[in-house]
């Protein structure tokens, strides 16, 4: 079974470049997906990446410059690379 902790910023520059809807964009897909997926969501205020933002962090691993659009993608790579 896959586990992966998904941190998301929602501090102001995060926020303004569309943090809450990386994370509604996650919600539904954990909520579409079968129970072999463990993904914990949380948030943030600061990841020290501000002017790169929206910034979420895979387990460690700090991604910069997500979007709506890239979310998924990110997202689906990041399982794929994980056995």
């Amino acid at each position: 079974m896959v586990f992966i902790n998904i941190t998301v910023c929602i501090g102001s520059g995060c926020h303004v470049k569309g943090s809450r809807d990386i994370i509604n964009i996650l919600k539904e897909y954990i909520k579409k997906k079968d129970r072999t997926l463990n993904l914990d969501l949380e948030a943030c205020f600061c990841q020290e990446h501000c002017t790169e933002g929206v910034v979420v962090k895979f387990d460690q691993d700090l991604v910069t410059n997500v979007s709506k659009d890239n979310i998924l993608d990110i997202l689906i790579n990041r399982l794929e690379g994980e056995d």
